[in-house]
């Protein structure tokens, strides 16, 4: 009863609509392991298999996306980002579920655990012009309404700042956007203001672990003027104790979106159509 108290609190706090007409966002979602049921040759991902410990066959994976799926359509942003996902097929079968018509890009990461970012777009509103794939992040860099924008997406990425300088990203003009796990460095020496932090400040988080709410993820950016970033909850995404419902509890089937609670920033100004 603590929790779903602690829940209702939070969902009646700041439960907001992401997205508003002529403004321009960016979600970042931690879809929290979306593997086909395909054994990879190059890493474990024997648990996710058919005959793995969490029985991981076709239904179970239609139904996981098909959740990540409604959660990118409630969203609605223009730019989507997603950590989790396997390959490039798991994202091709996300956008097919979804009723939103977005474009993607996907790069492999190589990582232990075969897991990826994609980045969903519209493409009459974000033109992608270059993808840059890091050790713990992938980049891309495009225009928005005559405006240059970056999206850099991290997952404890420790070498950013070598990143930004090798992409010149600091360059006049060019808007940053952070999403992510920043490293144990944080944001520090990239020249972006953590923009998550007012809203971590005031309680709420994306997570919910040993018995409070935590901003595992993170926003920032160097863009100047009036910008809203905060955690997006709907109702439907928690569970009976009014926390984020996962896929998985252990081994148990929950059959629920991700342990992790998507985050946005919203510009009402500068990329205003």
């Amino acid at each position: 009863m603590r929790r779903a108290a602690l829940a209702l609190l939070f969902i009646l706090c700041f439960a907001v609509q992401a997205t508003a007409q002529g403004g321009f966002g960016v979600a970042y979602y931690d879809v929290d392991k979306l593997y086909d049921t395909i054994p990879s040759k190059f890493y474990d991902d024997g648990d996710y298999t058919p005959e793995g410990r969490r029985r991981w066959n076709g239904e179970r994976y239609a139904a996981k996306v098909r959740n990540i799926a409604r959660v990118v359509d409630s969203l609605s942003m223009p730019v989507v980002v997603l950590y989790g996902v396997e390959n490039e097929q798991v994202v091709r079968d996300v956008v097919a579920a979804a009723g939103e018509d977005y474009a993607y890009v996907h790069r492999t990461q190589d990582y232990n655990d075969g897991l990826d970012f994609a980045l969903l777009y519209f493409a009459d509103i974000f033109f992608v012009e270059r993808v840059t794939p890091w050790r713990g992040a992938m980049c891309v860099e495009g225009e928005v309404n005559g405006r240059e924008l970056t999206v850099v997406a991290t997952n404890r990425s420790s070498s950013l700042r070598v990143l930004f300088e090798e992409r010149d990203l600091h360059r006049e003009g060019n808007n940053i956007v952070v999403v992510g796990q920043p490293s144990r460095a944080g944001f520090a020496n990239l020249g972006v203001e953590d923009c998550s932090l007012k809203a971590e400040r005031a309680g709420r988080g994306n997570i919910f672990t040993s018995g409070h709410w935590v901003m595992r993820d993170k926003v920032a950016s160097n863009i100047a003027g009036s910008k809203q970033c905060d955690v997006y909850i709907k109702s439907w995404l928690l569970n009976s104790n009014g926390v984020p419902q996962p896929t998985f509890d252990g081994v148990r089937f929950c059959g629920g979106y991700s342990s992790a609670l998507p985050i946005y920033i919203y510009f009402e100004e500068i990329f205003a159509f």
